[in-house]
């Protein structure tokens, strides 16, 4: 699912129907195309990896027109029904505003007749994240925990070493399959996972060498990553290398 510029993409993000659930719902701008394409299918219930607005701008939509009751993590919860803070940015590229809606927290598991969903709490991109393990079928739902192995932008809430622990946390689950709301469906889901870890690992050794040398925080990014991304200056900041690098900076 993707909000539209001149018919073509802004940027790009999935949900998955597995059985009678959908995991997470996508933005706000293609949540009218949801309903539809849910109508009257095998969808009984929707789960939710985290509150950010393209994971959660079909869910009041999917409530309020189907009747489907909607689970997600218990600290995110009261963000669903008090409403997302949300910068200019991220409205223009998802779409607007999603709408509250009510939700029943997760539990340990999500079961049915043919799945037993294991919920892992994975934070570090989001306070309240969570990825559902298929424990017969070795399938990790991983919402936003992977993305991409280099990822090099960062919001500045984010937590980069939260999230290389919660790596580390479905690392040790042994997942074969690896479904990502952004990059798609992946084999080497051990691998993948693995060569993140190493990656921001690295970097912050890189980052670290480069601070003790007496470099500032924005030379090392610089240096190590290139120039800031048109995403950076349209956030205000809020979205960049440099967050990334103060992060890989701060612990470990």
């Amino acid at each position: 699912m993707a909000p539209t510029l001149f018919g073509r993409p802004v940027r790009e993000v999935s949900a998955y129907a597995f059985a009678d659930l959908l995991i997470d719902t996508g933005p706000p701008a293609t949540a009218s195309r949801l309903v539809a394409w849910a109508r009257g299918g095998p969808v009984r219930r929707v789960l939710l990896t985290h509150h950010h607005e393209d994971h959660i701008g079909g869910a009041a939509a999917l409530a309020e027109e189907l009747g489907l009751p909607v689970l997600g993590p218990a600290g995110a919860v009261p963000i669903f029904a008090e409403g997302l803070r949300m910068p200019l940015y991220r409205k223009i590229v998802w779409g607007g505003q999603p709408r509250t809606f009510h939700a029943e927290p997760l539990g340990e598991v999500v079961e049915g007749e043919e799945y037993r969903l294991r919920v892992v709490p994975t934070p570090g991109h989001a306070f309240h994240h969570v990825a559902f393990f298929e424990e017969g079928r070795r399938w990790l739902f991983s919402g936003d925990l992977y993305v991409h192995e280099r990822v090099k932008l960062l919001r500045r809430i984010e937590n980069v070493w939260d999230h290389v622990a919660s790596l580390r946390r479905v690392l040790a689950l042994e997942p074969e399959l690896l479904i990502c709301d952004h990059a798609g469906i992946l084999e080497d889901a051990q691998g993948r996972l693995a060569r993140k870890i190493q990656w921001w690992e690295d970097l912050a050794g890189k980052a670290r060498e480069l601070r003790d040398q007496g470099l500032p925080v924005e030379e090392i990014a610089r240096r190590l990553l290139g120039r800031e991304a048109l995403l950076t200056y349209a956030s205000l900041g809020d979205f960049s290398k440099r967050n990334l690098i103060r992060g890989l900076l701060g612990g470990g």
